[in-house]
């Protein structure tokens, strides 16, 4: 195919492409951002139950189908977003063996009255909580609110995609990498896949290890433009040079890159690391997240030091990696005052955020980060200790600058 034979780049975006790249440009004008981002966690707020219909709800829980029916019968609101969501966990999940359609009402009304996702129900155990324990931890809903609280809305957007986000913390990533985004960049492809003939691919707008992949072009069984045409059309894309980790860490699963997520907080008294789990995959997976099947564990954040069993998404507890039998508790993750370090100077020097996770792998060169994430979900730690962090959050929301 000659280069006049390329298909045209004709620019269409996605809506979630199209909204994040609405959002990096608001000017800061006349209070614009703060302003947006007021509208923001209004509409968050406005996602759930009123007050009032929540307290009669859990007053009387008698009202809760009624309430839950109504909101079907007028679209189903934000229920609609997390159908398959909480299919997949009433299907996967243990609930000691409970009547399945009353733990589907109960996860329903914990998401319209707490924002609380399937998911997080099943990690934070919340069939076996009240009213008041539940409100204990930070649901799907709060940790946006924090979020937009305390990051501005414009550069949070150039967090959020993996091909600016690179470009901010390239310097970290101690690894080659490439943004492609249309067909003039397929020379610079070529020349990155001579070099990198197995390399990670991302697309930019992807979250959760989804569509990551690890690819060696010699063995895809298409020619390489005819692989570059099919990926482009997909969507703007980022290669970066394969990851290869330390003994250390590969001994929890040699398959995926295990990580640690280090969360920091900027705060009037400097930047702070209140919490960190570390994530590793199963065999044969290449990925190590949550929510592609990985497994999270508690560390603690002064010592590096594992403090935690396992769980993975469905709230399964492992004391052993279920693949390689490695003891998750007592553990200690190697040169730990390095990866602090590296988060808390990087941290500092941005301004504009106040709540970033920074996701890292050890190799033979020391610690390299992997990916940063504008609004990192909180349910990590909570899910690890089976423990609400909500009060611990206000307490830091109060030294924390305020972007409305």
């Amino acid at each position: 195919m000659s280069k006049k034979e390329y298909p045209k780049d004709d620019g269409r975006m996605d809506k979630s492409r199209i909204y994040n790249f609405i959002r990096s440009r608001y000017p800061k004008l006349f209070g614009i951002r703060k302003f947006l981002q007021q509208v923001k966690i209004k509409r968050l707020k406005a996602s759930l139950l009123s007050q009032e219909k929540i307290t009669a709800c859990e007053t009387n829980p008698d009202l809760i189908d009624g309430t839950l029916s109504n909101v079907v019968q007028n679209g189903g609101g934000i229920l609609r977003q997390v159908a398959d969501e909480m299919e997949s966990m009433l299907i996967n999940s243990s609930f000691q063996s409970q009547d399945k359609k009353k733990i589907k009402q109960d996860m329903s009304f914990c998401r319209l009255a707490y924002g609380f996702l399937p998911s997080e129900y099943c990690a934070f155990e919340l069939e076996n909580k009240s009213c008041e324990e539940r409100k204990e931890f930070m649901s799907d809903i709060d940790t946006f609110i924090f979020g937009y609280t305390v990051n501005d809305i414009a550069f949070m957007q150039k967090v959020i995609d993996k091909g600016q986000s690179v470009r901010l913390f390239g310097h970290l990533f101690g690894r080659e990498y490439l943004v492609v985004s249309s067909w003039k960049d397929y020379g610079a492809f070529k020349a990155f896949i001579r070099k990198h003939p197995v390399f990670v691919k991302k697309y930019t707008n992807s979250s959760m290890g989804r569509n990551i992949e690890k690819v060696d072009i010699r063995e895809i069984g298409i020619d390489e433009k005819e692989y570059f045409k099919n990926i482009i059309n997909k969507g703007k894309f980022l290669l970066e040079e394969l990851v290869v980790q330390n003994e250390q860490m590969a001994k929890f699963n040699e398959s995926s890159v295990n990580t640690i997520r280090c969360m920091t907080f900027r705060t009037q008294k400097g930047i702070k690391v209140p919490f960190c789990f570390m994530r590793t995959g199963r065999k044969g997976a290449f990925v190590d997240n949550g929510g592609s099947g990985g497994i999270l564990i508690g560390v603690d954040p002064e010592t590096g030091v594992v403090n935690s069993d396992g769980y993975d998404e469905f709230n399964n507890r492992y004391i052993v990696h279920p693949d390689s039998g490695i003891k998750f508790l007592g553990t200690q993750i190697p040169d730990w005052v390095s990866l602090l370090n590296i988060c808390m100077e990087a941290a500092s020097k941005i301004s504009e955020m106040g709540y970033m996770s920074w996701d890292l792998a050890y190799t033979d060169d020391g610690w390299k980060v992997i990916e940063v994430n504008g609004i990192g979900q909180l349910i990590g730690p909570q899910m690890v200790y089976k423990k609400g962090i909500k009060q611990e959050i206000r307490r830091y929301l109060d030294e924390m600058p305020k972007v409305i």
